[in-house]
């Protein structure tokens, strides 16, 4: 009876170790990682679109009164961890005018699924340029 106390505690003692040996070699948590920072190209190493391509004219609509003039501007925005679209910014490259955000309708329709890559679902602050 006593051998098989022993045996009983030391595969409980080897079955802690290996637990603690493998909680440890788990990737950070995604929540405390700052947002990589990409260009537009380098966005899909880490996330793609879930459903459709970004249409940045959805998002920012435009008036119909200039169509053949097109704009410039200088876009950022952050993937989180769980693959939604935050903190969108847009900037007049012409004239360096920030469109309002409550100009910017959308945002929260576009999800994204983390790539292969990924797996640790790493949080981006991609900046990129787009003409409208």
């Amino acid at each position: 009876m006593y051998h098989n106390f022993k045996r009983a505690r030391v595969l409980f003692i080897a079955l802690f170790l290996l637990n603690g040996v493998g909680c440890a070699n788990q990737p950070p948590s995604h929540a405390t990682q700052s947002p990589l920072k990409l260009n537009g190209s380098e966005m899909a190493y880490f996330w793609v679109t879930k459903d459709t391509l970004i249409s940045w004219q959805q998002i920012f609509p435009q008036s119909a009164a200039s169509p053949q003039k097109k704009t410039n501007y200088a876009v950022s925005f952050i993937i989180d961890a769980s693959g939604a679209m935050q903190q969108v910014s847009m900037i007049s490259t012409v004239d360096g005018t920030k469109i309002p955000a409550e100009k910017l309708t959308g945002v929260s329709d576009y999800q994204f699924y983390p790539t292969a890559k990924n797996f640790s679902r790493q949080a981006v602050m991609v900046n990129t340029f787009v003409a409208l």
